[in-house]
């Protein structure tokens, strides 16, 4: 009975975890990675559409600082779930909407349940492109970070472009 609950929370958490991806235009990132000065660092609050399937989608909030600002996300995901060790994974696809433009990309987790409705990931994403203001985006990467304490309902995410 455990690992069928320790599952389906692990699956609802991974499919939640699946969103938080960083924005960043092109000549922030060149700045941030020649110079080692600023880093880019925005917070998600992600409401997962299927909470209870091994892959599906995502909706959320996206706080980033100038000059993207605030904006929404959506993302799709799949993931996997080991129930006897409690470690998952989850990849997918996002795409960020802000008011001057969008970025879209992908991304990669992994991380480990200490409970059925408790979990952290950590990984990377990759920003591919954009549209608008951010159309001469260029490939970057950075760090993903999110976590959960209500199994399947909501997930915070932190990323960081350095």
């Amino acid at each position: 009975m455990r690992s069928k609950s320790l599952l389906a929370g692990a699956i609802a958490i991974v499919g939640v975890l699946a969103v938080g991806v960083p924005v960043v235009d092109a000549a922030a990132s060149t700045a941030a990675t020649s110079s080692g000065a600023a880093k880019t660092t925005c917070t998600y609050k992600i409401y997962n559409q299927t909470p209870t399937k091994p892959s599906g989608f995502s909706f959320g909030y996206v706080n980033c600082p100038k000059p993207f600002g605030n904006g929404v996300q959506s993302s799709t995901y799949s993931a996997t779930v080991n129930t006897k060790t409690g470690v998952a994974t989850s990849k997918g696809s996002y795409k960020n909407w802000f008011d001057t433009g969008t970025l879209y990309g992908t991304y990669s987790l992994r991380g480990q349940y200490t409970s059925a409705t408790k979990a952290t990931l950590k990984g990377t994403f990759t920003i591919k492109g954009g549209t608008g203001a951010f159309k001469a985006t260029k490939k970057a990467t950075g760090t993903l970070t999110c976590s959960t304490t209500n199994a399947d309902a909501t997930s915070t995410c932190t990323s960081v472009l350095k």
